[in-house]
């Protein structure tokens, strides 16, 4: 019996509250292509970086880093990558600054804000000042955008210069033996709402979300009534810089995988009913989502898991202040996914271990797995085989 090559590994580092995620898709001849997502809070940047350390350092390369959004959990860890100098391996950084968002706001004013340092942290400082790091050369900014926003096009609006396949409102960058990813999140009002308080998410997100009084005990309903669960009305995700998340459809040698970040539901729904029809199909089929938001009930919506029918559902967190995932997104995974999914946590939690329960899992069909306890700092690991 053969074992198909892995066209796709993914690891969901255990980044508390937040997400650290790296993918990689390994070549038969020549360097892995490797993709780091996010860096988690800042106390994941140690487990970050012993872990990118340990990679051969012939083959140290990070091709993309996608900082997603401005959110403390999501870019903590970033900033601490970013004056290390393991910055200097990275081909191309994707993230939506300020002038990405004037770029889709029009005539809006652009001046010097309070915020600036974040994306000159983010971005590297002027060339020429003695502190730079990596020295004397700013990072290389979406790149594969030219140097435009990261972001879904408008049915019949054009494409990002220099990402191919910008039509129907699908924008993806191909990469020579390697992944093609397709832009989910954000849309252009995405940005643009952020545009309006740019200063003012840029101060929170310097601030981490679990400072402060400790958050209340969590209470953890029955699980005995999914059906009530998943049909609970529940608010929509109103966070701006949720909006903005960079949100990712990658696929390669016939398996994919959808990024979710923390964008909104109903954005991921549509980006992926925009691939599908592009591609004459009613959905799109994929091999795992990581589900936006840490699982939260506003963000995992019946039409996103409509959308993309999945065999895998990854969470990362490990329920700190805001207790994800919520029952009701998770209800709906089960219930609304293919026969027989796989949630996968990286957090093996009291939260999290109720959905492992053998008489729930025998009812309604699915699995459950979590960090191998001798490598816990690993998280979620998960290859997904090639089939073409």
């Amino acid at each position: 019996m053969t074992t198909e090559p892995t066209a796709i590994h993914v690891e969901v580092l255990p980044a508390r509250l937040g997400d650290c995620l790296i993918v990689e898709c390994p070549r038969l001849a020549g360097p892995t292509w490797r993709m780091l997502v996010d860096g988690g809070p800042p106390d994941t940047w140690p487990l970050l970086e012993a872990r990118l350390r340990r990679l051969d350092p012939a083959d140290r390369h990070i091709d993309v880093a996608v900082i997603t959004h401005i959110d403390n959990d999501h870019i903590g860890g970033m900033l601490a990558f970013l004056s290390s100098d393991l910055a200097a391996d990275v081909g191309d950084f994707w993230f939506n600054g300020r002038t990405h968002l004037s770029a889709s706001a029009p005539g809006r004013a652009r001046s010097i804000e309070q915020g600036e340092s974040l994306v000159t942290a983010l971005l590297g400082p002027p060339s020429g000042n003695p502190g730079a790091k990596p020295p004397g050369r700013a990072l290389p900014w979406n790149a594969a955008f030219g140097g435009g926003p990261v972001e879904t096009a408008a049915p019949g609006a054009p494409g990002a210069t220099g990402a191919t396949g910008a039509t129907g409102g699908v924008i993806s960058v191909t990469v020579p033996d390697g992944p093609t990813i397709t832009v989910l999140s954000p849309t252009t009002g995405g940005l643009a709402r952020l545009a309006d308080s740019w200063s003012s998410s840029l101060h929170d997100a310097l601030q981490p979300r679990d400072r402060g009084l400790a958050p209340p005990a969590d209470v953890l309903g029955p699980l005995d009534d999914l059906p009530h669960l998943a049909g609970e009305r529940t608010p929509s995700d109103s966070s701006v810089p949720n909006g903005s998340s960079i949100a990712l459809l990658l696929e390669r040698r016939g398996a994919s995988i959808v990024l979710g970040a923390d964008a909104y539901g109903n954005v991921l729904a549509a980006g992926l009913h925009g691939v599908a029809r592009a591609r004459g199909l009613q959905n799109l089929t994929v091999d795992a989502v990581k589900l936006p938001h840490h699982g939260s009930q506003a963000n995992v919506v019946a039409a996103l898991l409509a959308a993309a029918p999945a065999s895998h559902y990854l969470v990362s967190t490990n329920g700190d202040v805001f207790h994800h995932p919520d029952d009701a997104a998770m209800a709906r995974v089960v219930l609304d996914a293919p026969a027989g999914p796989t949630l996968r946590f990286n957090y093996r939690t009291p939260r999290t271990e109720r959905w492992a329960d053998p008489r729930l899992v025998a009812q309604h069909g699915y699995h459950v797995t979590f960090p191998d306890p001798a490598h816990a700092d690993a998280g979620i690991v998960l290859d997904l085989p090639a089939r073409r």
